[in-house]
């Protein structure tokens, strides 16, 4: 192959050019339509499921709310016209552990932990004997053996009451039953300990699964002896059925509950037992229940006594279902009848001692008496008739704040909604000694938030009446409480004036507090969130002179950061309109984008940057001055300025200029245009990324050449020219490093697209001058001759440089007097153009050898074909010189790889439709050698 080669272009008029093809057997962009035969018996996501199921994983952090989704049912959730209470419980169970925790020191008594009592067992003979050994077994309960445990935290008490379950199993699998049974009867005491009562509900939970436990094992001893291994439901159970046998063990177990001298570890015995009168008489078990609610009244303590009759309820609720609902009525009468005992001076004397408030101390009971009024609702055909008597019961009766706390949380929003006013004036007669104040009133207002319906509601007044009641309020935090639901009614129901008179008085409010706002900051953030999300027309808020001071009233850089990060993202979630047009809202966004930018420092993580960018860029985006192009500009001025710390959001503005520029029109003169280039020319470099600065050079190049701003463009590709050395090899995205290979292509390949259109300078000496910048700086770089984004460079100059060659070239700019048109095909111009072309396909050459020696034989042969092509449609083949090269290419790849490939075979039959008579001594060449 000969060491040199004259690279000369082939002039050619303009026609269709016969492109290589290949041979496919289908279309790229046909849509392949797959028949799947269903079974008749399953649907479509049935059959997919029954596939995709194994490999489907249900996130770890989803997991339990799935779970709590599943068993949370609400009060109208029902199956088959019937309510799963224990499915209900179980949610509020939870609930209950995860509100009423403590960090006092807990006591539990018990002699069966590890390291108490060690039972004796005693060998017996016959029947009598093992009945005699039992029943002295439960009498010899000696309390000096009893062990207390003191000092104990929260997580060891759980644990304690854990080990307790597990003695009572492993004494039931050892035949030790009356063990089991004293464990029981000493849990069962713990509940009359109230000692650290914030813990007390919690305990009870805690309690009451140990006895459902015990219960269960008894039952389940008593089924196996009546029938066996045959499963068997309760409600199946016939008592007359029962053998003699399993009744009388049940009689035993019924005489040694009955045996306990203590009221409260009776009660819950034989509550736990209640299920085994089935094996006796099973007409007994509602009776028994009867009884035992009147029984309650025995117990001294309120808060002990409540929580029995949940505990009945729950026994009664999981054998009966929908026909123990008249229980939970009566347990709830009974409740009401001794309610004044919550108050006596001796329980405040209790909770004093033990450093309780008031709201502390009656919070302790709304778990209870909301199970018991929800049962009493579902029992009660009339809930509003209910609701009324629960009023008036309210409205006369002292210190009635538990009653109408529960009565406002379990009714459901229709009657609460109906008796509003009559609610609001007990509130207000009661306020000054209320101490659930904060809890009831927030509770009314969430009810309100739900009156879309209900147009004749009093709102102006219901309003008014809470403004002035929760203004008396000394706690800010109860205030806040308040404000949330209440303002989101005011949103729902009121103008815009009056929510902004609220948001005045919650400024004064806040101010007259005497706390720093930073305090309460999370407060604060959530009634702004739902302001935000509950107002009909997102824009008033900003023009309401209150709202903005409100979101700035913490001082402190997190909490504003946090306020104007909610604002931000809620607004934009909700704004319908496409751009916004108001200088208020505009201004007022600013500054919340102001205080985000500012926010950010050499420690900030970059996830949170670009929320922040992004927050910032779609502001940028919305905004629109219409036909002020000027006062657009000047905008997009200002934002630079205020957004300088992040690349991403500068790269927003020039785009955004770019597209500016291109919209104007030369009607409103040539300057705007100008400036617009310049705002480009002296943003980008503000970017840290090399890479990302040659993009935008070249964008602004392309916007500059469109709006006939011949210099600026020039500019701007110079300036890309000279930064091409500086793009990196790899550039760090998400946590990755990513190679820019394909990128830096795609960019330079853009470039020399664009340096086609691009007008030389006349005042230069060089032709085609910012080509040959290019060209030089390539062979500067010192790129590895083997790299593909090297001579995949150098085939695309040559393109470009052919095409430059050509009297009209493929396509123009309007107004724009590229090369062929400003040298007409100037000699001196050809030769200059057809000189550099000559070095380029030296340089290949060169690469094509340095391939060989690598052994990059598939590239090689690439490349061989690539340049090849290009002789065959862009040199001329008249030229002896390029035929030779020519020829000399294809013998090279014929000695990598085989003809048969597909794309030579592509180019041969193109070469073999080409009529002229170059092209056909080409093929001659070809087919010879």
């Amino acid at each position: 192959m000969p060491v040199y080669y004259k690279w000369t272009s082939e002039t050619k008029q303009k026609r269709k050019h016969d492109y290589p093809s290949l041979e496919i057997s289908n279309h790229p962009l046909k849509i392949e339509v797959y028949n799947v035969k269903l079974s008749a018996n399953k649907s479509f996501l049935e059959s997919l499921q029954k596939w995709s199921s194994p490999f489907e994983e249900l996130d770890p952090l989803l997991r339990f709310e799935q779970l709590n989704v599943e068993n949370d049912l609400g009060p109208d959730e029902k199956i088959e016209n019937t309510i799963n209470y224990p499915k209900v419980w179980n949610a509020k169970r939870t609930a209950i552990l995860n509100k009423y925790t403590t960090g006092e020191k807990l006591t539990i008594v018990s002699s069966f932990l590890p390291g108490g009592e060690k039972t004796l067992l005693r060998q017996v003979s016959n029947l009598n004997e093992k009945v005699k050994n039992r029943l002295e077994q439960l009498d010899d309960f000696d309390e000096s053996s009893v062990r207390k445990t003191m000092g104990l935290s929260q997580q060891e008490f759980v644990t304690k009451i854990h080990m307790l379950d597990d003695e009572i199993k492993k004494a039931w699998d050892t035949e030790q039953r009356v063990k089991a049974f004293k464990i029981a009867i000493q849990c069962s005491k713990l509940l009359s300990d109230i000692n650290v009562m914030q813990f007390y509900p919690s305990k009870f939970v805690l309690i009451s699964d140990v006895l459902g436990n015990f219960g269960a094992l008894v039952y389940d001893r008593l089924k196996k002896k009546s029938f066996g291994n045959v499963d068997i439901k309760f409600q199946d159970i016939d008592s007359y059925n029962v053998p003699e046998s399993a009744r009388e063990t049940c009689q035993n177990w019924m005489f040694k509950m009955a045996s306990i001298r203590e009221l409260l570890p009776r009660l819950y015995m034989e509550m736990s037992l209640l299920k085994c009168y089935t094996f006796i008489s099973k007409s007994e078990i509602k009776p028994a229940i009867e009884r035992l609610t009147k029984m309650i009244r025995g117990i001294g303590n309120p808060l002990v006594a409540i929580y029995v009759r949940v505990y009945l309820c729950n026994v009664a609720s999981s054998l009966f279902g929908k026909e123990s609902e008249c229980y939970f009525n009566d347990n709830l009468k009974e409740f009401l009848e001794e309610y004044q005992q919550i108050i006596c001076p001796n329980m405040a004397k209790k909770f004093g001692t033990q450093l309780l408030t008031a709201d502390q101390y009656l919070s302790l009971y709304i778990p209870a008496v909301d199970w018991l009024l929800y049962g009493t609702l579902n029992y009660t055909k009339c809930k509003d008739t209910l609701l009324e008597e629960m009023l008036e019961k309210c409205d006369t009766t002292e210190n009635s704040e538990l009653l109408l706390c529960c009565c406002v949380s379990g009714f459901d929003s229709t009657s609460i909604i109906k008796q509003s006013t009559a609610i609001m004036d007990i509130i207000r007669n009661q306020s000054d000694h209320m101490v659930l104040l904060s809890q009831i009133l927030s509770s009314v207002g969430e009810h309100l938030c739900h009156a879309e319906n209900y147009c004749q509601l009093p709102s102006e007044a219901l309003s008014q009446c809470w403004w002035k009641i929760a203004t008396n309020m000394k706690s800010t935090e109860n205030f806040l409480q308040v404000l949330e639901p209440w303002l989101q009614f005011a949103c729902n129901q009121l103008s815009s004036q009056h929510i902004n008179m609220i948001l005045r008085g919650t400024i004064r409010y806040m101010i007259k507090c005497g706390k720093p706002a930073e305090d309460y900051c999370s407060q604060i953030q959530s009634v702004i969130k739902r302001m935000l999300k509950s107002i009909p027309d997102v824009e008033e808020l900003f023009l309401m002179d209150a709202f903005m001071p409100l979101v700035e009233l913490a001082q402190t850089s997190n909490a504003r950061t946090a306020m104007a990060k909610t604002v931000l993202t809620i607004f934009f979630e909700r704004y319908n309109a496409v751009e916004i047009e108001d200088h208020i809202i505009i201004s007022s966004l600013m500054r919340l984008c102001c205080i985000l930018h500012d926010s950010i420092n050499a420690v900030t993580v970059e996830d949170e940057n670009k929320v922040c960018a992004e927050l910032i860029n779609k502001f940028i985006h919305a905004v629109s001055y219409y036909d002020d192009l000027e006062q657009q500009l000047n905008f997009y001025v200002e934002c630079r300025s205020a957004f300088i710390k992040l690349d991403s959001v500068l790269i927003a503005l020039v785009h955004a200029v770019n597209a500016l520029a291109v919209r104007a029109d030369e009607s409103r003169g040539r300057w705007l245009q100008r400036a617009c280039a310049a705002y480009v020319f002296v943003t980008v470099p503000s970017l840290q990324c090399p890479l990302a600065r040659a993009q935008l050079y070249l964008l602004g190049g392309q916007a500059a050449l469109l709006t006939g701003c011949i210099g600026q463009a020039e500019a701007n590709l110079k300036t890309l020219v000279s930064l091409i050395p500086e793009i990196p090899q790899f550039v760090q995205e998400d946590g990755q490093n990513k190679p820019t290979h394909d990128r830096v292509v795609g960019l330079l390949s853009n470039f020399l697209s664009t340096l086609l259109i691009l007008p030389d300078n006349m005042d230069s000496n060089s032709k085609a001058y910012i080509l040959s910048g290019f060209i030089k700086t390539m062979e500067r770089i010192h790129w590895k001759k083997t790299d593909p984004l090297y001579y995949t460079l150098l085939l695309r100059s040559l393109d470009l440089l052919c095409e430059m060659t050509q009297e009209s070239y493929a396509y123009h700019i309007d107004g724009v007097l590229s090369n062929d048109e400003l040298y007409g095909s100037e000699e001196e111009f050809i030769e200059t153009i057809e000189s550099h072309a000559t070095n380029i396909c030296q340089e290949l050459l060169v690469v094509l050898k340095s391939l060989g020696d690598a052994k990059e034989t598939k590239k090689q042969y690439n490349l061989a074909l690539e340049l090849f092509w290009r002789i065959v449609r862009r040199g001329k083949l008249k030229d002896s010189s390029m035929t030779s090269l020519a020829t000399n290419l294809w013998a090279l790849a014929q000695k990598i790889q085989d003809s048969n490939n597909k794309f030579a075979k592509a180019l041969l039959s193109v070469l073999e439709k080409d009529s002229s008579e170059a092209g056909r001594r080409l093929l001659t060449k070809i087919n010879t050698s």
